[in-house]
């Protein structure tokens, strides 16, 4: 449900109409992305441009930068029309999009091995493309139910602790209070003896800088989306890995999919390769370079002593057997369908690792080319989220 505040302000000012932009032309397409600056954005950029150019000027796309919707309104605002595209995270309406979030939630894997170090979000969000796209009916059917269509991915750089004392052994992660991202790190969390908090992303800095919680697992990325290096004292990179991938970076509202024509369908595909590819590359640049300004900014990166790591590394391969059971019990759903759906996107994992391990990436473009080869590609847009 969305605060009423929120929806009174959007009425004034005239968001909910078109009188914010006077006599707006329907090509006009709002796209609302819960964030004040970062990949994100850049990517939003190049998205709009990529309409842009693959709709030969008909259509454009105007962004809005954290105003119009936040992550936790995007999929009722999306759905109902308030915005025309949104940066989804679905993992805010976990009961929306269980199998979805499932797909996403077996992400530890990735923390296994190191066969593609500082790749492993190209990697997942080829995974996440193709699990959503074509293998997983009861995805399509979550996003159609909720009256948006999936077209592009979220996959962040794996997720490091931030800390507020340096935390490297089993004794300093006991007790912490440490803000989480889904339910996997709250298991992960709490096979520590530490306590898992959950908080908005926008309330971790001021959570850290008074001390309400101890740590947070985050991508390094977050360091600068959202001023988190002026809070952060220590890095520990090595724990507890995975990362954040719940979500549709592109998400249409389906009304407006469903107007549109098989070529401005095909557009706005080859669009969301485009915004697949770029979130996914700018958020490892910056995440690497984030990590270099924290550096020289004084905060210490620490490694966690292998104890942590093998306790780690023994947690997650237990709990990868566990999520499908999660699911079944939480949302009382299919577990068989489950476990089937669980291997199939672990298989898409492997499958995407050897992709990229044999890719020469050199840029978002280059990544863009795989995706769409790989997935969007194989996408009938006639028969790809249907009208109902």
């Amino acid at each position: 449900m969305f605060k009423k505040k929120h929806l009174a302000h959007l009425a004034v000012s005239g968001l909910i109409t078109l009188g914010v932009y006077g006599q707006a032309s329907a090509d006009t397409f709002r796209f609302a992305l819960g964030f004040p600056s970062g990949a994100p954005i850049e990517a939003g950029k190049a998205y709009a441009d990529a309409v842009k150019k693959y709709t030969d000027g008909k259509h454009r796309v105007r962004i809005f930068e954290l105003s119009l919707l936040d992550h936790s309104e995007m999929n009722d605002g999306v759905g109902q029309g308030l915005a025309d595209i949104g940066y989804l995270l679905t993992a805010y309406t976990p009961s929306e999009y269980p199998h979805s979030n499932m797909g996403a939630d077996l992400s530890m894997v990735m923390a296994l091995d190191d066969t593609i170090t500082n790749q492993e979000g190209f990697a997942y969000s080829g995974a996440m493309l193709e699990y959503i796209m074509m293998n997983c009916e009861e995805c399509q059917a979550e996003f159609t139910k909720n009256n948006i269509v999936y077209t592009g991915v979220v996959s962040t750089p794996s997720y490091v602790m931030f800390c507020n004392d340096p935390v490297t052994t089993l004794n300093d992660i006991k007790g912490k209070r440490i803000r989480i991202s889904g339910a996997p790190w709250a298991r992960w969390t709490r096979a520590f003896d530490a306590t898992p908090v959950v908080l908005p992303i926008g309330d971790a800095y001021e959570a850290l800088s008074q001390g309400v919680i101890d740590c947070t697992f985050f991508s390094p990325t977050e360091l600068t989306n959202f001023n988190l290096i002026e809070v952060v004292k220590n890095i520990i990179p090595n724990v507890p890995g995975g990362l954040y991938a719940a979500g549709g970076a592109s998400s249409l509202n389906k009304t407006k999919w469903d107007a549109m024509s098989t070529e401005e369908k095909t557009a706005f595909l080859k669009a969301g390769a485009v915004m697949s590819a770029e979130i996914t590359y700018r958020y490892q640049e910056q995440a690497l370079a984030d990590l270099e300004k924290a550096q020289e900014q004084g905060i210490k990166i620490i490694e966690a002593e292998p104890e942590v790591v093998a306790k780690s590394h023994a947690f997650i391969e237990e709990d990868l057997n566990f999520i499908p059971k999660f699911y079944h019990n939480e949302y009382n759903l299919n577990e068989e369908r489950l476990t089937e759906l669980s291997q199939t996107m672990l298989d898409l994992i492997e499958k995407w690792k050897g992709i990229i391990a044999n890719a020469d990436i050199q840029n978002a473009n280059d990544l863009r080319d795989i995706y769409w080869q790989e997935v969007y590609s194989k996408i009938d847009p006639n028969t790809y989220s249907p009208k109902q």
